[in-house]
């Protein structure tokens, strides 16, 4: 037999669940909550009927001790004037929990529907604060785990039951903030501030300096961390560095490994991250080998995923979000040095959790900096062969890669061993030289590196970076002339690059010699595309006569200016292929923008960067592509022309979604000033489009609508139909948030019929939420939720997650609005965590009010628990499953 109380209460026998009528239940609570211990008939008579016994009550008693006997048998036993329970041997679920604190047990509130009696009202009070104790040790461990968003899924729920539980709330606060949600965190403590106010209290100070914390995103509270990358190839040796290098930054915040290049400093450094990962919260790589001019902050942003907010400094952003025990590994910094040094400093001052372990040639010169000193593998005594010494197992082990599974033999030990002295062990020239032993004979590999070693030096006192530049000078000289000559002109890639790049930048088919040096292991080839390691890359540039370079960064930006010229695909397809392809190339674009900035054709720089703008958009790398449109638009003439007009509008667009609505504003009147005096009337409708977009987010409505109108008169004088469709769109975009529906949807119409004529489709989907937007506040439900979905299959087939949460939102709101007040809140808290994750905040003023309010209504319908239900939900499913679900329907 089994008695339980974590809910409601009830007898459990073999049989299941035994019937009890309401009288002879409350007298088994009380029986139960006296925990075996007789109670007499005078108190059990004050226990079920506390506002005063009736004169029959004696005799009713006796008939509901009779019932429960029936249930219990003989554990109803007769106690001196009156009864008790005998528990020995039964199942006890309150027992258990006191015993376990097994949270799992509990189906409900302790004596769920037996009210009245005091000593059951004294035992559930006790036993929901054993509860609320068990959910906060719960709700810890999961933190101290790193399981943000399960623990923000539970907490939920329960600070829903329990919105006073300061301690609760503080938890899923925390869960919520890490889980990168700071506005739920906010929105939970808001709802316990109303809930203490309505019990005549505020919350306490602990709760109200995290909201503070979380307000002002304090480097104190915790985020998740990506993962490191995968090894591309097994780690061999230096067991002896990586112990010491643990135990360093042990004890240190800056820790610095220093080395010729070729070291190995990258690897082992990614191995060190590895391996104490598991000891901290976050693990953040910044590769810096590309960065060549600017802050780092928006690299240190992009490799944290960490996205800028609206008029912050973006090293600011990523201050305030690196927080609990956080690894930072800044590679490749000698050429950044300064910029590197800067960037830790920041960091370590600001984020007390923070340690950085940096590599680069030389110390990056702070205070508190520990320097390790790496140099290269443990290699064999002089004279001797030792196969164990790791320099010479990894020669073994990547011959063996470079001969299809055969290793090194007996006879080629001592041949192995000289070698490995001559490289003085650095790992890239052993990864070279194995390489050449696919054409030569280990023998005379050696004996080639001999004669090769010291033809350059360096400007570098270390004497292994001197080493590491003959050894690179060794597998350049053995290219023939057209392999040198397509090595050097490949070192203007900044990343991996395609066949049609390498023939743009060569200048004539060079798939022969490419794919000669792709055996010589000078290039990698992976995937279809090619690539230079890093200090190769680094050789060919610094090998660029003066002449090959104009020519070779002219081709490549002339490439570069021929393939953006192209407005993007807006079929779904061909767009997400396209982004795909900039994303792949992005730094070699930008290498390109750079050049022609600094030492080439401003105008043609201006040309590229704006070319990027969309890429960027899509991206959210509006810092960067800002940043770089404001140096082309500084660099390039002032005088107007159409470039200047799109290279304006460009920038307008990237500050209105940042946020910056004030600048974009004044970007995009400067823009349409000089697309005015080029008498360009395509450009002149494009920035008044920009315009009225701009000035609908500022809710200047009547400088939108005269934007508006003007845009929609040139259009149809132009006979431009896109123009036409873009800015009935937009137009009756203001006109809606005006209340003005009636003249609105016409042009919605016109808009729809227009894009779709055009095959534009994210115009038509743009189009197809705005009439849903319409028709739902007209009350037309159903074409309402079609025009949506439609929407959103388009958007889902564009790759475009801004406008599939936009749909989201409005198939939201129509559930709500049809009295589906669940699954409309679990559609918009999806759509919030989705939002905040992105960065992509919606700044159309009527559309902002109607998901406030769809809100408001379903959380008043659901209660605290059906709102909790919701948000637990919410959080159990990804935006891909949802846009899946809803578009089956």
């Amino acid at each position: 037999m089994r008695f339980e109380v974590l809910g409601p209460v009830r007898v459990r026998t073999d049989a299941g669940e035994a019937a009890l009528a309401p009288k002879p239940r409350a007298l088994l609570a009380v029986l139960l909550a006296a925990r075996g211990r007789p109670v007499t008939s005078e108190r059990l008579l004050d226990e079920l009927w506390p506002d005063g016994a009736p004169s029959t009550a004696s005799a009713t008693l006796q008939m509901h001790v009779s019932a429960l006997r029936k249930v219990v048998g003989d554990r109803m036993r007769t106690a001196p004037g009156g009864y008790r329970l005998d528990l020995a041997g039964a199942g006890f679920d309150a027992a258990e929990f006191e015993e376990s604190g097994a949270l799992e047990l509990w189906r409900g509130d302790a004596y769920e529907g037996v009210a009245g009696a005091p000593s059951v009202a004294a035992d559930a009070a006790r036993l929901g604060e054993l509860r609320l104790a068990a959910r906060t040790e719960w709700g810890r461990r999961a933190l101290a785990q790193g399981r943000h968003v399960a623990a923000a899924t539970e907490l939920a729920a329960w600070a829903a039951e329990q919105p006073a539980a300061e301690g609760l709330v503080k938890l899923l606060m925390l869960a919520l903030y890490r889980s990168g949600r700071a506005g739920d965190a906010l929105g939970a403590f808001g709802r316990t501030g109303e809930a203490l106010a309505r019990l005549g209290a505020r919350p306490g100070g602990e709760l109200e300096a995290l909201a503070a914390a979380v307000r002002r995103q304090d480097p104190t509270l915790d985020r998740p961390a990506p993962g490191l990358p995968a090894r591309r190839s097994r780690f061999i040796g230096r067991r002896a560095e990586l112990d010491r290098l643990i135990e360093l930054l042990g004890t240190a915040r800056l820790l610095t490994v220093v080395g010729p290049g070729g070291a190995g400093k990258t690897r082992l450094s990614l191995e060190v991250a590895r391996e104490v990962a598991g000891e901290h919260d976050a693990v953040h790589v910044v590769e810096l080998a590309e960065h060549r001019d600017g802050p780092l902050g928006a690299r240190m942003a992009a490799s944290a995923g960490v996205r800028e907010e609206p008029g912050v400094p973006v090293l600011t952003t990523v201050a305030r979000q690196l927080t609990g025990r956080v690894l930072v590994v800044l590679d490749n910094c000698e050429h950044v040095r300064a910029a590197a040094a800067e960037l830790a400093y920041t960091l370590l001052a600001a984020c007390p959790g923070v340690r950085i372990l940096a590599t680069s040639r030389e110390q990056l010169g702070l205070g508190g900096e520990v320097i390790f000193a790496l140099g290269g593998l443990a290699t064999p005594a002089p004279d001797a062969t030792d196969p164990h010494a790791d320099a010479v197992r990894l020669l073994a082990d990547r011959v063996a890669a470079a001969r299809g599974g055969v290793g090194l033999g007996a006879a080629e030990q001592a041949a192995a061993a000289e070698l490995c002295r001559r490289v003085d062990g650095l790992p890239l020239a052993i990864e070279l030289a194995a390489a050449r032993l696919r054409a030569l004979p280990l023998s005379e590999v050696a004996s080639r590196l001999d004669r090769q070693l010291d033809l350059l030096s360096g400007t570098s006192p270390s004497a292994r970076h001197r080493t590491m530049r003959a050894a690179i000078d060794w597998g350049y000289d053995l290219l023939d002339l057209p392999q040198q000559k397509l090595l050097r002109l490949l070192g203007v890639f900044a990343g991996g690059f395609d066949l049609a790049a390498a023939e743009e930048v060569y200048g004539a088919d060079p798939i022969d010699t490419l794919t000669q040096l792709v055996d010589r292991s000078m290039v990698e080839h992976t995937g279809g595309r090619y690539r230079l390691i890093e200090m190769i890359r680094a050789y060919a540039r610094e090998h660029l006569a003066a002449d090959e370079r104009v020519i070779a960064y002219g081709r490549l930006a002339g490439l570069w200016e021929s393939r953006l010229a192209a407005p993007p695909p807006s079929d779904g397809p061909a767009h997400a292929a396209w982004l795909e392809g900039i994303a792949a190339d992005h730094d070699t674009i930008v290498a390109a923008i750079d050049w022609a900035l600094r030492d080439g054709d401003p105008e043609r720089g201006l040309t590229l960067a704006t070319g990027m703008w969309w890429y960027w958009w899509i991206a959210g790398r509006m810092a960067e592509g800002r940043e770089l449109l404001g140096r082309a638009l500084a660099a390039a003439s002032a005088q107007s022309s159409a470039l200047r007009g799109r290279a304006l509008r460009a920038a307008a667009a990237l500050a209105r979604n940042s946020g910056d609505l004030a600048e974009a504003r004044r970007l995009g009147e400067e823009c349409l000033a000089t697309f005015r005096a080029v008498g360009d009337r395509g450009g002149v409708l494009a920035a008044l489009n920009n315009l009225l977009i701009t000035a609908q987010a500022q809710e200047d409505y009547p400088a939108s609508l005269e934007f508006g109108f003007e845009a929609l008169r040139t259009a149809r004088e132009a006979s431009d139909a896109r123009m036409v469709a873009a800015a009935s769109n937009n137009t009756a975009g203001t006109l809606r948030c005006m209340g003005r529906l009636d003249e609105a949807e016409p042009l919605f119409a016109r808009a729809l019929q227009g894009f779709r004529e055009l095959g534009d489709r994210r115009g038509e989907a743009a189009a197809l939420t705005n009439l849903s937007a319409t028709d739902r506040r007209r009350g037309r439900s159903a074409p309402a939720r079609s025009a949506m979905r439609e929407a959103l299959a388009i958007y889902t087939e564009l790759g475009i997650v801004e406008g599939q949460l936009d749909a989201v939102e409005g198939l939201a709101q129509l559930d709500v609005l049809e009295g589906d007040a669940a699954g409309g809140l679990r559609l918009l808290a999806l759509a919030a965590r989705e939002r905040s994750a992105l960065g992509a905040p919606s700044f159309t003023p009527d559309e902002i009010a109607d998901r406030d309010a769809a809100e408001r209504t379903a959380r008043e319908s659901l209660g605290t628990a059906g709102v909790a239900t919701a948000y637990r939900e919410a959080n159990a499913t990804s935006l891909p499953d949802v846009v899946t679900a809803l578009l089956a329907v």
